[in-house]
This record gives structure tokens, sequence and C-alpha cells, in this order.
């Protein structure tokens, strides 16, 4: 007999091919200094095992016009807290999301950086999004932000330009 109770659930994963070193793209993920370079208006890091972090998203204008905040979309202020749970230093980052009653998200996301010669593939996996079809706006809003993270760390590393206030699609 099957538990209806028990819901499927789906992942987040994108690859995105970066010319940095594994190094620089650690520290562009886990500094708190260089988060607000390129995608942040504030930011607090306690880069090791179970060190905490605060996250503050710019306000930006979206494609249809409307200015909010980048991230979370569910919250006013754009702000989420966090803990480090696994860090390697130039090879894998992952910590879990402060959860709030509203925030029909999973809390963990990794992110891998594997050397590849001249530029280094990173993968971020944001595990555990439900796949009923009523929290799938869930799904679709976290994939859109991670697109954007990833496509403004690429365009920071590559070029030195930072785009905080746009909204950026990925592109390899």
């Amino acid at each position: 007999m099957k538990n209806k109770n028990l819901s499927k659930t789906q992942d987040i994963r994108l690859t995105v091919k970066i010319k940095a070193t594994p190094k620089k793209i650690y520290e562009a993920l886990t500094s708190a200094r260089a988060l607000c370079r390129w995608w942040l208006e504030g930011a607090e890091t306690n880069a090791k095992n179970m060190g905490k972090m605060r996250l503050v998203w710019p306000r930006i204008k979206m494609k249809d016009g409307e200015v909010r905040r980048a991230f979370p979309p569910h919250t006013a202020q754009g702000e989420v807290r966090g803990v480090f749970i696994d860090l390697e230093s130039g090879k894998k980052i992952s910590w879990i999301w402060e959860v709030k009653p509203k925030w029909k998200h999973p809390p963990l996301s990794t992110i891998f950086i594997e050397a590849k010669g001249r530029y280094c593939e990173v993968t971020l996996v944001h595990p555990g999004f439900s796949t009923r079809p009523r929290l799938a706006k869930y799904l679709i809003g976290a994939r859109a932000g991670w697109e954007d993270c990833l496509a403004k760390l690429k365009t920071y590393l590559e070029t030195g330009k930072t785009l905080k206030t746009q909204v950026l699609t990925l592109k390899n």
C-alpha cells in the first residue's frame, strides 16, 4: 500500500564554466567582502564549518519594471541567515538556510568547484523541492535566483563587472 503523504521531490542542479581559479571562486562565495562586491547589499560570513552567515540582497529592477529585493521573494527585507556545514577550500561550499514558516524551499544548498584546466566547473545543487503543483513556484523562483547568482559570479570573476541590480540568465 502506498503512503499518499510521501511527496516526491526534485532538485535544482546548475553548472557553469568560469575562467577563474578554485581559490578565487571559493573566496567570492564565502567572503562577506567579496559577496558584497558582486552579489549582495550586505553580508556577514564566518567561513568555517558551523560558521554563521547572513545575506542581504539588493533591490533590483525586474524585467516587468517592478523594483524589489532580488531574493528571497517571500521576505520583505530580502535577508536570510544560515550556517556553513561543509567547507572544503577551493572545492566545496555547503550550507543550511534558516527555515522560516513561510519558506517552502528546502534548506540545504551545495556548490562544488572542480578545476578543468584553464577554467573551473561550478555546480550548484539545491535538492528536495516538492513536486506538488501548488508549490512549483518555489522551485521556479529558486532556479531563477540561482541562475542569476551564477551568471553574476561568472561575469564578476571573468570581467570584473558587477551587475547586482540587474537580472541575469545563465549562459556558458
